[in-house]
């Protein structure tokens, strides 16, 4: 009788648990940005021991660096400031031009561009709707195409390191019809020129579309906020 594989769920360490709640409050606006945090005050927020809540602040600072600890000083959420907007979306953007690049390389190369299509009909479905947060999940769906059919698993770790930042800088934008209109616009031409296998020329629309749209909205809100 042929022995079969069983699979075990491993159950999530407070640690683990903490740390999602944390990344989940920075990304919806819950926790702001600079905004200071203690363990004691996330320690009677969640009702646990200050360990995996120290646990937690730590990882989140090393790895995704969402959370800077300042020694005799405190612990903050990251700052958003306009070099910290220009690092992030110069980083985003070499990552996705080389997605791109690789995922028109692999085998699959015509599923993504099948998966481009169906988010792109989608997306040109809500024009009359202004259903702002589904076009927010399918805006991050569009880029994360290129990433999943990159076949590089590197590239994806790459951007993990961004990710959550990218997500909490779009949840704190205000976009108007126009602008999602635009958005929306420059997804068909990238995809146009993608199945025209012009890769070079998708890879600078891309470009174009990130800091046209999500890094000029983003230094704006930061002018806003000062204000």
């Amino acid at each position: 009788m042929a022995s079969q594989t069983r699979f075990i769920d491993i159950p999530k360490s407070l640690t683990d648990v903490v740390e999602e709640k944390i990344r989940q409050m920075i990304m919806s606006g819950e926790l702001q940005f600079g905004q200071q945090i203690t363990e004691t005050r996330l320690s009677e927020m969640f009702n646990l021991s200050k360990t995996p809540i120290r646990e937690a602040l730590l990882r989140l600072s090393a790895g995704e660096r969402l959370v800077e600890i300042k020694p005799r000083t405190g612990t903050f959420i990251f700052s958003l400031t306009e070099k910290e907007v220009a690092n992030i979306s110069s980083f985003r953007i070499m990552l996705e031009q080389e997605a791109i690049r690789s995922s028109m390389q692999s085998t699959s190369h015509a599923v993504l561009l099948a998966e481009l299509g169906k988010n792109l009909n989608a997306s040109e479905s809500l024009l009359e709707k202004e259903n702002l947060p589904r076009y927010r999940q399918l805006d991050s769906n569009f880029h994360s195409v290129f990433l999943r059919h990159a076949e590089n698993p590197y590239l994806i770790d790459a951007y993990k390191v961004i990710s959550t930042k990218v997500w909490a800088m779009r949840n704190r934008l205000s976009f108007s019809p126009d602008y999602v209109r635009q958005s929306i616009e420059e997804h068909a031409g990238i995809v146009c020129t993608l199945m025209a296998g012009e890769v070079e020329k998708a890879c600078k629309l891309v470009a174009d579309h990130i800091n046209n749209g999500f890094t000029a909205q983003s230094l704006r809100s930061l002018t806003t906020t000062r204000s």
